[in-house]
């Protein structure tokens, strides 16, 4: 007789329950669960805003490689004798319009 019924055990089963070492085993997994969230969002947080960083830093780079080449073509198209290097460019965009109208017979 390996099966018993809950009369034969002596105690009602709606009764038991796993006392407070089970209370205290289940209220520690769910602190550490919780506990790492927190660092997982920490790390996540962390990584984001390094490429955030990253981002910003090429990006005034490149302003700052862009605004040091205009001021070698100013330089250049001073010494050169030409007026203004914004007009310069406008002209050169004009006869590259005017070249792309051109057939190649």
């Amino acid at each position: 007789m390996l099966l018993r019924t809950p009369d034969e055990l002596g105690f009602d089963p709606n009764q038991v329950t796993p006392g407070w070492i089970g209370f205290t085993a289940t209220a520690l997994v769910g602190l550490v669960i919780i506990l790492l969230m927190f660092d997982f969002n920490r790390r996540v947080r962390r990584i984001n805003n390094r490429a955030e960083a990253k981002e910003r830093i090429e990006a005034e780079l490149a302003a700052r490689d862009a605004d040091a080449a205009e001021a070698v073509e100013g330089a250049d198209a001073l010494a050169e004798g030409r007026s203004d290097p914004e007009e310069d460019r406008a002209a050169d965009a004009g006869e590259a319009q005017a070249d792309s109208g051109r057939t190649g017979a």
